[in-house]
């Protein structure tokens, strides 16, 4: 129990939290911008694995910044196309969320198989980049706290620094300017921001094309930092996490960087834990999560009830 408290309260492990929670982080905030707007975003997971293999590939023949940007163009894309089915043809969005993670679980392999001329599993025949590190060493010249910090935030990617500024810069858009007004209008009741003259299908489409942009940055970040190469089904449900950590930071940006915090926290344990408790299989942490977004969801349903019924109370 004491190498366990000594683990937790570790520079390391901090560091290890903050690498998990960034991608996870990146997902959540496209979810929450999508479903603001009323514009459920269940394809996260798919979004953020076309991402991930989208980066890898294009790492390969250029340099690291424009991998990136190709995973978030390719998240931005599946989030139009999502759009697209969704308000065009009048489909229902959330059998179109699932067919593009069901496109995306098989797209990738197929991809990757013709990208490494046959390996269905990863992507180690090829010569993949890196994002590379922050070095932010001078921290440690700052009295008392300096050494810490600069233990903690020192080799962290420069994506992790735009993930948190983002944070801010979505919670501004989204309560101190007449857009993000008119997004969460749109989301709260369409009916009224339309009468008012507001597009309301081109502000979800918007939502759509920015959530995905954000989950394909995530998934850049992921199979360019976290793990560098790409590995069948490598999101292992971050996306859906993504959708818990919303509902249970109550749709907020902050409560929703809380929520993602949380369960990086968790995916940390589970690589911490199985090198101190060799009993302990990581697959049973890496159930927590999962297990935290059913009780979210569940809680969710509840208030929505309550909600309801007192409005029809009322």
């Amino acid at each position: 129990m004491t190498e366990l408290l000594i683990t937790i309260i570790s520079t390391g492990f901090f560091a290890t939290v903050i690498r998990t929670t960034t991608p996870l982080l990146l997902a959540t905030l496209g979810g929450l911008i999508a479903d603001l707007s009323g514009a459920l975003n269940v394809a996260l997971e798919g979004m953020m694995l076309i991402g991930c293999l989208t980066a890898v590939i294009v790492s390969v023949y250029a340099p690291w910044y424009v991998a990136v940007l190709s995973g978030v163009g390719a998240g931005a894309l599946l989030g139009l196309l999502m759009a697209f089915f969704a308000y065009r043809l009048k489909a229902d969005i959330i059998l179109v969320g699932f067919a593009i993670n069901i496109l995306a679980a098989g797209g990738t392999v197929f991809a990757l198989a013709l990208a490494t001329g046959g390996d269905k599993g990863t992507s180690i025949n090829l010569q993949s980049q890196a994002i590379p590190p922050v070095d932010l060493t001078f921290l440690s010249g700052i009295p008392i706290i300096g050494p810490t910090l600069s233990a903690m935030l020192t080799g962290q990617s420069v994506v992790t620094w735009i993930a948190a500024f983002l944070v801010f810069a979505i919670w501004y858009f989204l309560y101190r300017t007449p857009w993000g007004l008119w997004l969460r209008g749109v989301g709260e009741y369409p009916a009224a921001p339309e009468a008012a003259g507001i597009p309301v299908t081109k502000v979800r489409t918007w939502s759509l094309v920015v959530s995905g942009a954000l989950a394909g940055l995530g998934g850049a970040q992921l199979a360019m930092f976290n793990y560098v190469g790409f590995t069948r089904d490598m999101t292992g449900g971050r996306g859906f996490i993504a959708l818990g950590a919303v509902l249970l930071g109550a749709r907020h940006p902050v409560g929703a960087t809380i929520a993602a915090l949380l369960f990086g926290a968790f995916d940390a344990f589970a690589i911490v834990l199985p090198g101190l408790y060799n009993w302990m299989p990581s697959e049973l942490i890496r159930m927590i999560p999962f297990i935290v977004t059913i009780v979210a969801l569940i809680s969710f349903s509840v208030r929505a009830q309550r909600a309801l019924a007192l409005r029809g109370v009322q």
